[in-house]
C-alpha cells in the first residue's frame, strides 16, 4: 500500500472522534437557536451548521491533538513560500502534501461558512474568518509545543479558505442564474489549478531533475570574513551529467524478487510491501528487510536469519578484502573495478568498497557499499549506495571561482543555511573545493562543488571538525 493512502487514513482516524464531538456541539447550538423564532435557521443552514461544526472538530484534532506534545517551541518560520520551494526541490508526493494538504484542509471552511451564515457571503468576512482561524491554530501550536508556527501554513490556509469561498459562491451564483458573477468567482480556482499544472509541466519538461537540498534563500553572510585556503581555478570544471536508469515501481519489484532470490529468500504473499514516492520497502519480518530507492538504485538489506544478538552487538567480526568480495559475489552483488576496499570501523565490523567520483571512459563510479560483518565473519547487513552511471549530456559547468563567489554570497545548500545563520559566524575558512556528483529527483547525477569549511567556533561547537556544504555546478 502506498504511504499516501496511509497518511489519508491516519488523518481521518484522528479526526473522526473530534468531528463527532463538533457535530454534537452543532446540534446543541441549533437547538438553542431554534428557540428564538426570529432567528430560526432554514433546513439548508441547519445542514451547513452541522457540517461546519463537524469540520471544525476534525480540524482541531488534525492540527492540534494529533501532534506530539513535547513542550518544545520550534520557533517561527517567516520565509514565505518555503514549503513550495522545498516541494519543488524534492518533487515527491510526500513533500508536496505539506502545502497542498494545508490548502485543501481549509477549503471546507470557505464552502460552509457562506452556507451557514449569509454574512460570510461577503469576501472580506470569509477572508478574515480563514485568516483568523489559521492564526489561532498557529499560535496554539507554538504555545503548546505541538509544531512550528509557519507563515506558509497561514498562506496556504487562507488560500484554501478563499478557494472554498469562491467555489461556493460560484455555485450559488449559478443557482441564481448569475453566470457572469459565477465566472468571476471561478477565476481564483481556475488560476490556482493552472498555476499548479504549470509547475508540474515545467518540471516534467525540464531536462534534469532538482537537487533536494539546492539553495532556496541566501544565508546572511554580511559581516562574515571569508578566508580562502585552497586554490580555485577560473576554468570551468569537468562538464557532464551522468545517468543510470532509475527504478520504476514495476522494475523495483522485479529487482527485489531477483535480489532476494539470490539471498535464498523469497518475496511472497506473506511479505509486507510498502510503496513510497521514491522507494519501496520489502520484509517478511523473519528472513529479511529490503529498502530500495528508485532514483539512484541504492538499497539497504538486512538478513534476519543472522542471530539478533550478533546483528545488534557493538562488537563486529573481521574479514579480509578477498573474503568480503567473495561473500558479496555469492549474493550477486558486483563491485566495480574503480572501488577500493576501506575498513570503516573494525571493532564494529563495518567495511566498505568506496569510489569518490571516479570518471573513466564516460562512466562515473561514485559512492560506497558499506557492509556490517558480525562475529565469525558473517555478513548480515549491506547498504549499497555505490552507483555506476554513464555520460548522458555534456552539460556546461561553472568554474570553482564562480562557485566560491556564490558560496560567499550565501547561495549554498539550503540545509546548511539555518545553522549558518544561527551561529552568526565572524570568519569562515574555505579549506577545500572538489567537484562531486549528486543524484537529482529524476535520477541524473548532477555536478556540484563541495566546499570544506572551518570557522572560528569549530572547537567549541563541532569538536574541531570541519563541515561541508555544496553549490550547484551546472552553468
Amino acid at each position: 500500500m502506498h504511504d499516501f493512502i496511509y497518511t489519508i487514513i491516519s488523518v481521518f482516524r484522528q479526526a473522526v472522534p473530534f468531528a463527532l464531538l463538533g457535530l454534537a456541539a452543532g446540534a446543541v447550538l441549533l437547538v438553542l437557536l431554534g428557540r428564538r423564532k426570529e432567528k430560526r435557521p432554514s433546513k439548508g443552514q441547519v445542514v451547513a451548521v452541522l457540517l461546519l461544526m463537524c469540520y471544525l472538530g476534525g480540524l482541531v484534532a488534525v492540527t492540534l491533538m494529533s501532534r506530539t506534545e513535547d513542550g518544545f517551541r520550534m520557533g517561527v518560520q517567516l520565509h514565505p513560500f518555503l514549503a513550495f520551494f522545498e516541494a519543488w526541490n524534492a518533487f515527491t508526493l510526500r513533500v508536496w502534501l505539506n502545502p497542498l494538504l494545508n490548502i485543501a484542509m481549509f477549503i471546507p471552511l470557505g464552502v460552509l461558512l457562506p452556507l451557514a451564515a449569509k454574512r460570510f457571503r461577503q469576501w472580506y468576512r470569509s477572508l478574515a474568518a480563514g485568516a483568523g482561524t489559521s492564526l489561532v491554530i498557529e499560535m496554539f501550536q507554538y504555545i503548546l509545543g505541538r509544531g512550528q508556527a509557519d507563515i506558509d501554513d497561514l498562506i496556504c490556509n487562507i488560500l484554501g479558505a478563499m478557494l472554498g469561498y469562491c467555489l461556493c459562491m460560484s455555485f450559488v451564483s449559478l443557482a441564481g442564474k448569475r453566470r457572469r458573477t459565477a465566472a468571476a468567482y471561478a477565476a481564483l480556482p481556475v488560476l490556482s489549478l493552472m498555476t499548479l499544472a504549470g509547475v508540474f509541466l515545467t518540471y516534467y519538461l525540464q531536462p534534469y531533475g532538482n537537487l533536494e537540498d539546492a539553495p532556496i534563500y541566501a544565508a546572511n553572510t554580511k559581516g562574515v570574513e571569508w578566508v580562502q585556503e585552497c586554490e580555485l581555478s577560473d576554468e570551468p570544471g569537468p562538464s557532464g551529467v551522468y545517468r543510470a536508469e532509475p527504478f520504476t515501481r514495476d522494475s523495483c519489484d522485479a529487482f527485489a524478487a531477483e535480489f532476494l532470490g539470490r539471498q535464498g529468500a523469497e518475496l511472497n504473499s506473506d511479505s509486507d510491501v510498502i510503496y513510497y514516492d521514491n522507494s519501496t520497502f520489502y520484509s517478511d519480518h523473519r528472513t529479511y528487510s529490503l529498502m530500495v530507492y528508485y532514483s539512484d538504485r541504492s538499497y539497504e538489506y538486512m538478513d534476519f536469519r543472522v542471530d539478533s544478538e550478533l546483528r545488534y552487538s557493538d562488537k563486529g567480526g573481521t574479514i579480509t578484502e578477498d573474503e568480503l568480495r567473495a561473500a558479496l559475489d555469492a549474493r550477486g552483488i558486483d563491485i566495480p573495478d574503480a572501488a577500493t576496499f576501506v575498513v570503516v570501523d573494525k571493532e564494529r565490523g563495518r567495511y566498505a568498497f568506496r569510489a569518490e567520483c571516479v570518471v573513466e571512459d564516460g562512466v562515473l563510479t561514485n559512492g560506497e557499499i558499506v557492509c556490517r560483518v558480525a562475529e565469525g565473519g558473517i555478513l548480515c547487513d549491506v547498504d549499497n549506495a555505490l552507483s555506476v552511471s554513464t555520460l548522458y549530456d555534456d552539460a556546461a559547468v561553472i568554474s570553482p571561482r564562480e562557485a566560491y563567489e556564490r558560496l560567499c554570497a550565501g547561495h549554498f545548500s539550503y540545509q546548511d543555511v539555518p545553522m549558518f545563520d544561527y551561529l552568526a559566524l565572524k570568519q569562515v575558512r574555505v579549506t577545500a573545493c572538489t567537484l562531486e556528483y549528486m543524484t537529482d529527483s529524476k535520477g541524473f547525477r548532477q555536478p556540484v562543488y563541495s566546499f570544506t569549511l572551518s570557522d572560528d567556533r569549530d572547537t567549541e561547537l563541532q569538536s574541531g571538525n570541519v563541515w561541508d556544504t555544496f553549490v550547484p555546478a551546472l552553468a
